[in-house]
């Protein structure tokens, strides 16, 4: 019994949830948690923002949440961005080792694109959104963290972002 009990927790992970759980994002400025679903597809969704209210938008916005003001779909632009899904139905390609046929939404100009990831190592990803092929695109780096700042509804104090997990500097890989 304690044979088998060592055998199954040396059992290597699958490796297409090499890419579930928290990621910072190349600015610091923005934590995604990345999750499987029941289907197998991989979504992502914002969990914590460096700036989660306005404060330099004019006296109507200060102190209010920071929403998809950006939309395309008018509807949609005072959805707060705290909860939203940016990513979605990213796939596993065991051969390429990559997850591929996703989306990326960007909420700073409100584009939706293809994106892809790939794991750099096991702390680190690199997201590249493209328009119609890869060489259309831009990518960057993001690095796994262990925990989020516990009060996900508020800004943390100046200076103080999530750590990531192991070395390495977060930039945008051109």
């Amino acid at each position: 019994m304690l044979l088998i009990a060592s055998i199954v927790r040396a059992a290597p992970a699958d490796p297409a949830d090499g890419i579930v759980g928290y990621w910072l994002v190349a600015t610091a400025d923005a934590a995604i948690r990345i999750e499987r679903r029941n289907d197998g597809y991989y979504d992502g969704y914002i969990v914590w923002q460096l700036h989660d209210t306005y404060s330099e938008d004019g006296p109507e916005l200060d102190g209010k949440p920071v929403v998809d003001r950006n939309n395309p779909d008018p509807a949609l632009r005072s959805r707060p961005l705290d909860g939203m899904r940016l990513l979605w139905d990213l796939h596993y390609d065991a051969g390429n080792k990559e997850w591929t046929g996703g989306r990326v939404y960007d909420s700073e100009d409100g584009h939706t694109f293809r994106c892809q990831m790939r794991l750099l190592d096991p702390d680190h990803l690199r997201l590249r959104g493209y328009v119609g092929i890869t060489l259309l695109g831009g990518s960057s780096t993001w690095t796994r963290i262990s925990k989020v700042p516990p009060d996900l509804g508020s800004a943390p104090a100046a200076g103080r972002v999530p750590q990531p997990v192991g070395a390495g500097a977060m930039s945008v890989v051109h």
